[in-house]
């Protein structure tokens, strides 16, 4: 889509009002973010007065959500970029040993269910004084 010509808030929505649906060329999620961060800079009046409505569902790479968030971004830094998504790492607080001690417990002793296995972990440790014990003599205690 060139919309190189579109100099004028009022000029993009006479291009909506005369056009049908719209469509990106870009091919990747992160040239659709460019194009509308950049028509953003060019007419900052857009933002919130009808960019979002010609972008929202213009193109399958864009979710509903994201041009709001983008917009709203915009509007509170002077950038729309799209955030990076950081996953939530948790802890890790048993070893892979820690993990293949624990199914061999739960296999020698027929599954028994998790109270029981755990009182059999904590005897390991706490009355036997089995090292390897340790942590999962602990299970369900453990907190980062």
């Amino acid at each position: 889509m060139d919309d190189s010509e579109a100099r004028s808030l009022e000029q993009i929505r006479a291009f909506l009002a005369g056009s049908g649906e719209v469509r990106f060329a870009g091919q990747r999620r992160r040239e659709v973010y460019g194009w509308v961060e950049k028509t953003l800079v060019r007419q900052p009046a857009a933002a919130g007065q009808g960019l979002g409505a010609a972008v929202r569902g213009a193109d399958d790479r864009v979710e509903p959500g994201a041009v709001t968030r983008l917009i709203t971004g915009y509007q509170k830094t002077g950038r729309g970029k799209a955030v990076v998504y950081q996953r939530k790492k948790f802890p890790t607080c048993y070893t892979s040993a820690d993990v293949d001690l624990l199914a061999y417990v739960d296999k020698a002793h027929g599954n028994l269910s998790g109270p029981a296995t755990k009182r059999i972990l904590e005897r390991e440790y706490e009355e036997d004084g089995q090292a390897a014990y340790q942590r999962l003599a602990r299970i369900g205690k453990l907190s980062a």
